[in-house]
């Protein structure tokens, strides 16, 4: 579903953690989609913010983020009202109370205050567009 540029191999304890969003193929060819930065590098113990931009397409103001780690299937970690900076976090995602999230120039951020040896994985943002599902 992603291309190659997006798989992660989990480093080894106290090596840099690699965080990064993919861009499932059938989307490449959309006219209209969200857009993330490809990979982010932090050490343990590091803030990281991923962006979300594009979300003015979007037709409800929720934006959803995912994790979604190489040997498992995607985790939803948290909703985000961009309307009124809602967060809501009932996805029973294990690692829920680490994230946070907030609006920026172009769309949304998520947010990690101290990233984790279990934060390691490639992260999505996603919202609802006319009645379709886009992911990022």
């Amino acid at each position: 579903m992603c291309n190659s540029t997006c798989s992660n191999i989990c480093p080894p304890p106290g090596t840099n953690l690699h965080l990064s969003g993919c861009v499932p193929t059938a989307l490449v060819t959309m006219a209209t989609q969200l857009t993330q930065g490809v990979t982010l590098t932090r050490r343990a113990g590091e803030r990281v913010s991923i962006s979300c931009g594009g979300t003015q397409v979007c037709t409800l103001s929720w934006i959803y983020w995912y994790q979604k780690k190489d040997t498992e299937t995607f985790k939803a970690i948290l909703g985000f009202d961009a309307s009124n900076s809602e967060v809501y976090k009932g996805y029973g995602h294990p690692q829920q109370d680490e994230f946070s999230a907030e609006n920026n120039q172009n769309g949304c951020e998520l947010k990690l205050n101290k990233v984790q040896q279990e934060h390691a994985a490639s992260y999505y943002c996603s919202c609802w567009v006319s009645g379709l599902h886009r992911e990022r």
